[in-house]
Order: C-alpha cells, then structure tokens, then sequence
C-alpha cells in the first residue's frame, strides 16, 4: 500500500544528519535522520496514518497466514513528556534491491523563503523545521510488521548552527587560580 507524502507542522530537531550523511555505527552507506519534537495534538493525524499503515501490513499478514500472531516492529514515534518525537530517515547511498543500481540520494532542504538551503551549514539541534516524508510500511520476520518514515524534504524554519570546536572555558587572569594561588 502506497501513502501519498505527508507533512509535519514546525517543530524542534532532535539530533539531526540533514545536510551530510551520519556514517556511524558502520553504517558505509550513511544516513540522513531527524528526530522532529511537535506537540501531541500536531502529531495525532501523523500518528493515525502510521498506526493505519501497520494494521493494514497486520490484515495481510492474517490473510495470509491464518489470523496467526503478527510480531511488531518499534513504532517511528514515541511519547516524551508531553510531546511526539517522530524520527525520519533516508539512506544516503546504496544499490536498488530491484535494479541492482547503485544509488545516491540527500533530502531537499529550504530555507523560510523557500530557497535552496546552504548545505555548507550545520542544521543543529533546536533548530525549528518541518518535514515531508513518506510513510513507507514493512514486514521482517526478524522485527515484525512497522512503518518507517522516509525523508523527503526539509524546510529550515529558524537555524541552530555551531562550530563543534568551540569551547565552554572562559579568559581567566594567568596569575591565579580558582583558589587565589597561583597555579606555579
């Protein structure tokens, strides 16, 4: 079952990749992902179209397979303090199952006036943004039946940048230390 795209409301990243690949973990194909914070009530329509998407994935699988017991995969939502992280992805490169083509890929980022987005620029934590993705629902025999949400597009709202060399230390007087003796 094909979903047509969706689109999120602003709201805060949570340990972005978006404008290069995260390749930790061995993962040699990178990864674009975000983890998007939005109230419980921006999340709900999101929420009833990935848990539709799964029951759907479970009908097929009774139809198949006799109303047998269908294992669930983690959900790409999850319920923090009063609000839904929502966690996209997109595999940066790789080779098509059916194609056997290898591939490359990265998410369209704008910025608020919709202009391509500086991709020279970190999109950091706290940044305001907003996503299409595409819900895109599976079955593994190892993890069970889920929904993974494929990133699409990004749109920058209000950018959160660093450096990721800068320091937390302050400029102290040389001759003292934080007890008053010199430190020589």
């Amino acid at each position: 079952m094909t979903v047509k795209p969706m689109t999120t409301t602003f709201g805060k990243a949570i340990y972005p990749h978006l404008s290069r690949p995260d390749y930790a973990f061995g993962n040699t194909n990178g990864k674009y992902h975000v983890v998007l914070e939005v109230s419980e009530d921006e999340a709900k329509d999101h929420i009833e179209c990935i848990n539709n998407v799964i029951k759907d994935i479970v009908v097929e699988e009774h139809k198949k397979n006799g109303n047998k017991e269908v294992k669930r995969a983690p959900l790409p939502y999850k319920h923090v303090d009063g609000k839904i992280h929502l966690s996209f992805k997109m595999t940066a490169s790789g080779i098509n199952s059916k194609t056997k083509q290898t591939f490359t890929q990265k998410p369209r980022i704008v910025d608020h006036n919709l202009e391509p987005f500086d991709t020279e620029k970190n999109i950091w934590g706290d940044s305001i943004l907003r996503i299409t993705y595409q819900p895109f629902g599976y079955i593994n025999s190892a993890i069970g039946a889920g929904c993974t949400l494929r990133l699409k597009e990004v749109q920058v709202k209000t950018l959160v940048e660093g450096n990721g060399g800068g320091s937390s230390f302050t400029k102290v007087d040389p001759g003292t230390s934080a007890e008053g003796v010199s430190p020589y």
